[in-house]
């Protein structure tokens, strides 16, 4: 009998390790995941709503890097019992793993019902949890998922409310969203893409247009500004600012840097053999790429294989790029710079530490952020004050200004009587294909 119970006992221990989050005392996934497949195949029967809902905790790494995972873990455990709180008897919650819960609302007759249980959970967020008398604030970033309209089986469920949660926590966070058709049909496209993109480079779907920068007092031509275009059979003309930051999640954004660096700088050499004048070829770069300790001697073999003078070459970076925090980005800036490429700030402005920083990264040029220059046309002293400011700061600091964006000449007069080095915009000139660019050049 003892060794019976002693089976009975390591059996229970056994279950409780395979259904039973260690630190919480909550359901696991997977134990979870038993209960949604079993609730659902009583829903069919009834035609009731199941809500599936997906707490991501924000910022939560923040906690455990400034006050160790032992206050993290006690964080954890009161949240699951704070969260418990919300759901009625039938409901189920399960810890998903690290700072993530897994909430099944069953037996719902309407949505109603189930939007009285968000806001029970969002309101946990307002109050604090109390650790050794420090108070700590944790928000959350919350998806919902409903039976049957966002599937019919529990992974997809799951899946769909994980995709909301996504949604709450890339449209600023703390905030709880509902899972919709629109949402699902832009995460395939987006899945879509990131297969695509893979093979973009090898099938040459990417290609560069070029656009002009001139001179203020002159007009001349000075310059161009490389711009990366991607082109695919099934969706046509994609824009940057959506696959630029898929490739920058899936790090294709290094390899398809280089072919960018390697294309403009082919293509500049053209442009100086057709052009008598002096002319200089503006690269952008993401905060990806300067993550690769490599990049600088990267560029100096294509700067050396190609035979253009890196003194014609600037590297253009955002300005959140520029004033990241890590040391490595002014590191890799500086390597960059040592083989004589200018660095331009784009989108100036923007940010709130720019001024602050100037003195301390070898920059050249600055570009003007767009929305600052719109403002000329709407007389918006506020964007004119801006611009000025940036013009005499850095007319100070020897520091080069370009505005981009310059569409009317009411922007263009602007500029150049309050000192703008540099105007790039539809005023002049739209991006355009090498050859055109090479046509221009010519006729000049």
């Amino acid at each position: 009998t003892k060794q019976r119970l002693s089976l009975e006992e390591s059996e229970k221990k056994l279950y409780q390790m395979a259904y039973y989050d260690v630190l919480t005392g909550l359901p696991n996934k997977e134990m979870l995941t038993y209960h949604l497949d079993r609730t659902i195949e009583a829903t069919r029967r009834n035609a009731g709503l199941i809500g599936v809902i997906f707490i991501d905790l924000d910022n939560f790494k923040s906690v455990n890097d400034a006050m160790g995972h032992s206050t993290g873990d006690i964080v954890l455990k009161q949240m699951g019992n704070k969260l418990s709180g919300c759901l009625r008897g039938e409901d189920t919650i399960s810890r998903f793993g690290g700072d993530e819960f897994l909430m099944m609302v069953s037996n719902i007759k309407q949505l109603e019902d189930l939007q009285i249980i968000t806001n029970r959970i969002m309101a946990v967020f307002n109050q604090p949890i109390l650790v050794q008398d420090i108070e700590y604030f944790i928000s959350a970033s919350v998806g919902v998922a409903v039976y049957p309209f966002d599937g019919e089986d529990s992974e997809t469920l799951i899946k769909n409310a994980d995709i909301a949660m996504y949604s709450a926590k890339n449209n600023g966070k703390n905030m709880c969203v509902y899972c919709t058709t629109d949402m699902k049909n832009d995460i395939i496209k987006k899945l879509k893409l990131t297969n695509s993109i893979y093979r973009a480079l090898d099938r040459n779907e990417f290609f560069l247009n070029y656009q002009p920068q001139v001179k203020a007092e002159t007009k001349e031509i000075i310059g161009f500004e490389a711009l990366l275009r991607w082109r695919n059979d099934e969706y046509g003309l994609i824009p940057p600012d959506v696959f630029i930051p898929i490739a920058e999640q899936t790090g294709l954004i290094r390899s398809i840097g280089l072919w960018v660096f390697k294309s403009a700088c082919e293509q500049f050499k053209i442009f100086e053999s057709i052009y008598n004048k002096e002319l200089c070829m503006s690269i952008n770069l993401s905060l990806e790429q300067l993550k690769d300790t490599n990049i600088a001697e990267k560029m100096h073999k294509i700067i050396t294989s190609v035979g253009v003078n890196p003194n014609k070459l600037q590297i253009e970076i955002t300005e959140s790029t520029a004033f990241n925090e890590d040391p490595y980005v002014l590191q890799r800036l500086k390597d960059i710079k040592n083989l004589g490429i200018e660095i331009s700030i784009d989108d100036f402005g923007k940010g709130y530490s720019s001024m602050s920083r100037l003195k301390t990264f070898p920059i050249d040029v600055l570009k003007i952020d767009m929305d600052f220059v719109h403002g000329i046309s709407s007389k918006s002293q506020k964007d004119q004050a801006i611009i000025n400011s940036i013009i005499q700061i850095a007319k100070n600091l020897n520091i080069e200004v370009v505005a981009e964006g310059v569409e009317t000449e009411e922007q263009f007069l602007y500029l150049k009587e309050n000192g703008c080095d540099i105007i790039q915009g539809y005023y002049f000139y739209k991006p355009m294909a090498a050859r055109e660019i090479e046509s221009l050049l010519k006729s000049d």
